[in-house]
C-alpha cells in the first residue's frame, strides 16, 4: 500500500444517520440510566417547558416503520426508537439524576428544583413515580455538572453530593433522607465538580471548579490506608481560566485525568496528577494544601496552635462564632491536620487562649465571650473539649481580651476587663486568687496582651495591644506590677505598629533574652525595653536590629519564628521571606529566600511541623479556610501530557465529554465548538496522547452564527449506548431536541465497505 494510501484517525470513526428527538422549548438536562430493569440504558430528559421529565425507554427489536402518532395536541410524536414516560414535576428543574434510593431494585429519580428544592421521585410501579420527599435546601444551586451520587466518605452508603452557594456538600442519604452534610469551601464559588480518582490510589476524589480563578481546580483527595473513607485537606492548581473540564479514564493507566479547555487560548489540553518530591523550596512557588474553616468568611475569628493530646504535634483550635462552637484540627501522624471537630462553647466566642494549666500539665482551653460576658475555662479529655466553666472575675466587668501568661513560677491567665470606659487588668492564677490593675479610662478596649520580659530584667511584662491607639506595657518590678502609658515610654513610636499578627517573641542577638520583633513595611524590626541606657542615649525603646526586606516593595503583615529562622508574609508580593543568621551577632540577619504562594491571600501566619511527617510548615490562616505551605516532602501537581490549539479564529470549543465513540477500546474526546457549530473528536492512544482524529457539523444556520458570543450550543454532550446495539452512542442536547448520533458498528462498517 502507498503511504498516502494509509487510512487516516477519521477513517476509524463513523456514524449512523442523525436521529432527532424533539422535546420542546427548555429542553434539558439530560442523563441516562436503566429504568425498567432491561439491561438497556434509557436517555432521561427533562422538559421544563411542559413541567416533566421524559422518560424514552429502548423498544425491543424497534423500526423505522415503528413510528407512532402524537397521543394528544401539541404532542411531539414519539421517536421510534423509544417508549415515552412522562413524569410531572412542579419545579423548573436544573439536575436530575436516577438512583434506587428505596431499595427495591427498581430505579428511582432525584431531581433539584427551583426555587432550591431536592425532590425524591419514587418509582412505585414501573413507569409511575411519586413523590417521596422533598428537602428545602437554601442556596442550591446544582446543575447537571453538579449533583452526583457517590461514596466519597465514611461508610459503604453512598452519599448525595451537590452544590449549595457554591460549596460542595456531601449529604448522608438514608432511603429518601439526607443527614447533616460535609461542606467542602473552596474560598470562591464552585460552578461544577467531578468524582473520580485522579491520583490512583484506589480511593475517590471531589474535583471542584472555578473557572474564573487563578487555581480554577480544587481537589480533596480521597486518603488511603484508613479504615473509612475520607477526603483530604483542598488542593489548589494554579492554571489559565477555564471554559470547561471533564475527567478522562484511559485504560491501562492508574489516576484518571482531567481535560480541559482554557479560556483565553482556547487550547484543549489533558493533564494527569503526579505525586513527586519537593527538594528544599528556596525561591519559585510552594505547594499548599487548604482546610476550610466550619464557618467560611468569618472575618473575627481568632485561632490558636496547642498541643490538645499530648501526642506532641501541634493542633489547631478556631472559633466558629456562627455554631457557638471551637472547630479542633487535630494532627495526625502521617496526615496532618484532619477534618475540623466541632465542639459546642460560648455565644460569639472573641478570644482563645491553651496552655498546659490543668492536672500534670495537662493542656486547657480559655475561652472568651463578650457578648455573654464570660471567660470559660474548658478541660480537654480523650472524648474532646468539655463545655467551658465559669472564672470569677470582678462583677459588672465585661472582658474583651485574654492571654496566658507565666508570670513568676505559675500561669496567670491576663484578662482586659471594662465597665463603660473604665478598663481593668485581672491575673488570675487559676487557683481562685486575683490580682486586679485599674487601667482608668479608655477609648477604645486592648485587642492584644503579649507576654514578655520587655525590659530583661527576668520578669514578665504585659504589653497591651490596641489597633490604631498607642501601647500600654504593665511592667513587672520588685514591688509589683506598674502602668505605663506610651507618654512614659521613650520612643514609643518605634514599637507603634505592634499588632497580635505581625509580632513575635525571639532571641535576635543570642544572648539568652528574648526581644520584640516587628514587622512593618518592608522591614522586621528587633526591640527591648532599656530603663537605664549608657550615657547619652534616651531611656525607653531601643532598636537591637532591623532587617530589611530585599524588595523595597515589600509590605510585611505578619511572622512566625522557624527554629532559628524569621518567616514574614509579604502581602504586597504574595511571598514569604525568610531570614537567617549567618553568624552570632544580631546584625548578621538577612534574607535568603523568597517563596511565592499563589492562590491563597496571605495574612496571618504561623510556624511549625503541621503536615505529620515532622517537617517544617508554614501555617497560614484565610478568611476561609489555613493552608499548610510545604517547604518539603511530597506535592502532588499536574503534568501536560498534550495540547492542541484551533487553527481557526472563529472556532469557540465549549464543552468536553470522553467515551469510546468508536469501539476500538480507546478513550475518545468530544469537543463541541459553538463558533462553528461542530463537533471535534479527538482520540487517545494507549501511551495516553490526544490526536485530532475527525470533526462534522452539527448544525448550520444564519441564526446560530457567531454562536460564541451569543450562547453555546449544543450545551451537553453524553456518551452512552442507548440504541442497544452494545456500542456506545453521541448525545447531543441542543435547544429544544436530542441529536442522536449512533455509532456505526463493525458489522455496518463493513457492509458499507462491500
Amino acid at each position: 500500500m502507498a503511504l498516502n494510501d494509509e487510512p487516516s484517525l477519521a477513517d476509524y470513526f463513523g456514524f449512523e444517520p442523525l436521529e432527532v428527538i424533539r422535546i420542546g422549548r427548555s429542553a434539558g438536562p439530560a442523563t441516562t440510566a436503566d429504568m425498567n430493569g432491561n439491561g438497556k440504558l434509557d436517555l432521561i430528559v427533562v422538559n421544563n417547558h411542559n413541567s416533566r421529565i421524559e422518560i424514552h425507554s429502548q423498544k425491543e427489536d424497534a423500526s423505522p416503520e415503528d413510528s407512532s402518532p402524537p397521543s394528544r395536541v401539541n404532542e411531539f410524536p414519539e421517536h421510534w426508537r423509544f417508549e415515552r414516560t412522562n413524569v410531572s414535576v412542579l419545579h423548573h428543574v436544573t439536575a436530575v439524576i436516577a438512583h434506587d434510593f428505596d431499595g427495591d431494585g427498581m430505579k428511582d429519580l432525584i431531581y433539584v428544583g427551583r426555587p432550591g428544592e431536592l425532590v425524591f421521585l419514587r418509582q412505585v410501579s414501573p413507569g409511575t413515580f411519586q413523590v417521596s420527599r422533598r428537602h428545602r435546601i437554601r442556596n442550591l444551586s446544582a446543575d447537571q455538572g453538579s449533583l452526583r451520587i457517590a461514596n466519597v466518605i465514611g461508610d459503604d452508603q453512598p452519599e448525595l453530593i451537590t452544590l449549595v452557594n457554591g460549596e460542595i456538600h456531601i449529604f448522608p442519604l438514608d432511603g429518601d433522607e439526607v443527614g447533616t452534610p460535609t461542606r467542602l469551601a473552596a474560598g470562591d464559588r464552585m460552578g461544577a465538580f467531578h468524582i473520580e480518582d485522579f491520583n490512583g490510589n484506589g480511593r475517590l476524589d471531589v474535583l471542584g471548579v472555578i473557572t474564573e480563578s487563578s487555581a480554577p481546580l480544587r481537589v480533596w483527595f480521597g486518603r488511603e490506608g484508613e479504615a473509612t473513607r475520607s477526603l483530604g485537606p483542598q488542593v489548589r492548581f494554579e492554571l489559565p481560566s477555564l471554559r470547561d473540564v471533564t475527567p478522562v479514564k484511559l485504560p491501562g493507566h492508574d489516576g484518571t485525568r482531567v481535560a480541559l479547555i482554557e479560556r483565553s487560548s482556547k487550547r484543549i489540553v489533558t493533564y494527569e496528577f503526579v505525586t513527586e518530591e519537593l527538594e528544599r523550596i528556596s525561591s519559585g512557588d510552594a505547594p499548599y494544601h487548604v482546610h476550610s474553616f466550619t464557618d467560611p468568611g468569618n472575618r473575627s475569628r481568632d485561632l490558636i496552635i496547642a498541643d490538645i493530646n499530648g501526642d506532641g504535634r501541634r493542633d489547631v483550635i478556631a472559633t466558629d462564632t456562627r455554631a457557638n462552637a471551637v472547630a479542633v484540627f487535630r494532627q495526625r501522624a502521617k496526615r496532618g491536620l484532619a477534618a475540623p471537630e466541632s465542639f459546642p462553647s460560648l455565644a460569639d466566642v472573641k478570644v482563645l487562649a491553651a496552655g498546659p494549666t490543668g492536672e500534670n500539665g495537662r493542656t486547657e482551653l480559655f475561652v472568651l465571650s463578650e457578648e455573654e460576658g464570660v471567660v470559660g475555662r474548658s478541660r480537654i479529655t480523650r472524648n474532646g473539649i468539655e463545655f467551658p466553666e465559669p472564672l470569677r472575675m470582678s462583677e459588672g466587668y465585661t472582658p474583651v481580651t485574654m492571654q496566658l501568661a507565666k508570670l513568676g513560677d505559675r500561669h496567670h491567665l491576663a484578662v482586659v476587663a471594662k465597665e463603660n470606659r473604665e478598663h481593668k487588668l485581672e491575673l488570675l492564677d487559676l487557683r481562685g486568687g486575683r490580682e486586679s490593675l485599674e487601667l482608668g479610662e479608655l477609648v477604645r478596649s486592648p485587642e492584644t496582651i503579649i507576654p514578655i520580659d520587655a525590659d530583661q530584667d527576668g520578669r514578665t511584662d504585659l504589653l497591651l495591644l490596641t489597633r490604631d491607639r498607642p501601647m500600654v506595657m504593665v511592667h513587672a518590678g520588685e514591688d509589683g506590677y506598674t502602668i505605663r502609658e506610651a507618654r512614659e515610654m521613650g520612643q514609643s513610636g518605634l514599637v507603634q505598629a505592634a499588632r497580635a499578627e505581625n509580632t513575635a517573641v525571639f532571641d535576635i542577638d543570642g544572648n539568652g533574652r528574648p526581644e520584640l520583633l516587628i514587622a512593618d513595611r518592608n522591614y522586621i524590626r528587633a526591640v527591648r525595653y532599656n530603663d537605664d541606657p549608657p550615657a547619652g542615649v534616651s531611656p525607653g525603646w531601643q532598636v537591637v536590629t532591623q532587617i530589611n526586606a530585599e524588595d523595597s516593595s515589600a509590605r510585611l503583615v505578619s511572622l512566625a519564628i522557624m527554629d532559628n529562622r524569621i518567616v514574614a508574609a509579604d502581602r504586597e508580593n504574595n511571598r514569604l521571606l525568610m531570614f537567617s543568621r549567618s553568624s552570632g551577632a544580631a546584625s548578621g540577619w538577612r534574607q535568603t529566600e523568597a517563596i511565592g504562594v499563589t492562590g491563597f491571600q496571605l495574612e496571618r501566619i504561623h510556624a511549625g511541623a503541621f503536615s505529620g511527617d515532622g517537617r517544617s510548615n508554614v501555617l497560614a490562616v484565610g478568611n476561609d479556610g489555613l493552608a499548610v505551605i510545604q517547604l518539603g516532602g511530597e506535592r502532588i501537581t499536574l503534568r501536560e501530557t498534550d495540547g492542541w490549539r484551533p487553527s481557526e479564529e472563529s472556532q469557540a470549543h465549549h464543552r468536553l465529554a470522553a467515551g469510546d465513540v468508536n469501539g476500538d477500546g480507546f478513550i475518545d474526546l468530544i469537543a463541541l465548538d459553538s463558533g462553528d457549530q461542530r463537533c471535534d473528536i479527538f482520540t487517545y492512544s494507549a501511551r495516553g496522547r490526544k490526536h485530532f482524529a475527525t470533526s462534522f457539523q452539527v448544525y448550520e444556520s444564519r441564526i446560530f452564527s457567531g454562536g460564541a458570543s451569543r450562547e453555546y450550543q449544543p450545551n451537553q454532550a453524553i456518551i452512552a449506548d442507548v440504541t442497544g446495539n452494545g456500542a456506545d452512542d453521541l448525545i447531543l442536547m441542543s435547544h429544544d431536541r436530542v441529536l442522536l448520533y449512533p455509532q456505526m458498528t463493525e458489522a455496518k462498517k463493513r457492509s458499507g465497505e462491500e
